[in-house]
């Protein structure tokens, strides 16, 4: 393997030496520390998008919100049913999985223990059942469905360009390329502006007298009225419609 010079150690002649650490050891060094350091910052685990979905699917049928099909009188669709304690223990209990009963069920081996039961058809994979458990020892912090919650606007970035963004999403466009040390695109000349939006938002491309009549025009607010026009348009809403249709499976052959 060839090596950069600065790396290279040499010793006079004569003298004896000891062998420098080899260019793998330092790699399996400095890997292990990065190993470390990235299990002590372990990403937040989210209950909407990566806990519930588990439980809905191992766990709903028997622990959902059908009373007529649930067992043992227990529901994990629910915060404060699944967080509950019950005489000398608790389903779960945050920030210790190894005091909470769902961690020791998951992980049983006794198929009398063992939830989801053999006979079920349902399972959790080992990765599973590892995400579970740190998720409960980060706290089992619980999310609703995002439908229920309330709309906020998100807090705006700051960008060090403050002269590039046009509205508050450029803002955000800009703070990740800002962050990974891209600079934004140039502007495109008005011919290929008016020809993406056309397609973007008719899927049509525009007509020559469209696009000369754009690029000569000196009205500043003048790409705004553009979409604003074409947003207003029939062509807009059959373009939206044909993503619909496809998904009911619509098909006419008449015409």
């Amino acid at each position: 393997m060839n090596m950069p010079m600065k790396y290279l150690i040499t010793y006079p002649l004569g003298r004896s030496h000891i062998t420098p650490p080899s260019y793998h050891t330092w790699l399996l060094a400095i890997s292990s520390l990065l190993l470390a350091f990235g299990q002590s910052q372990a990403e937040p685990i989210s209950f909407a998008r990566q806990i519930r979905p588990l439980l809905s699917d191992a766990c709903f049928q028997c622990h959902g919100p059908d009373a007529q099909e649930r067992k043992a009188d227990l529901r994990l669709d629910q915060e404060h049913a699944a967080k509950s304690r019950d005489g000398d223990y608790w389903v779960i209990k945050e920030s210790d999985p190894d005091g909470s009963d769902l961690v020791a069920r998951i992980f049983a081996t006794d198929s009398d223990d063992m939830m989801p039961p053999p006979d079920s058809g349902k399972s959790l994979s080992d990765d599973e059942k590892k995400l579970i458990r740190e998720w409960i020892k980060q706290g089992a912090p619980w999310e609703t469905h995002w439908s229920f919650e309330p709309a906020r606007r998100p807090d705006i970035p700051s960008v060090k360009d403050t002269d590039w963004p046009n509205n508050a999403i450029d803002f955000f466009i800009l703070s990740k390329l800002e962050a990974n040390g891209i600079r934004p695109s140039k502007e495109a000349d008005p011919q290929t502006l008016m020809r993406r939006l056309h397609l973007d938002v008719t899927g049509l491309p525009p007509g020559v007298d469209t696009v000369r009549k754009f690029a000569e025009s000196e009205n500043p607010l003048n790409y705004q009225q553009t979409v604003d026009s074409l947003i207003a348009d029939e062509g807009f809403g059959e373009r939206l419609s044909v993503h619909w249709l496809d998904l009911v499976r619509y098909a006419d052959t008449v015409g």
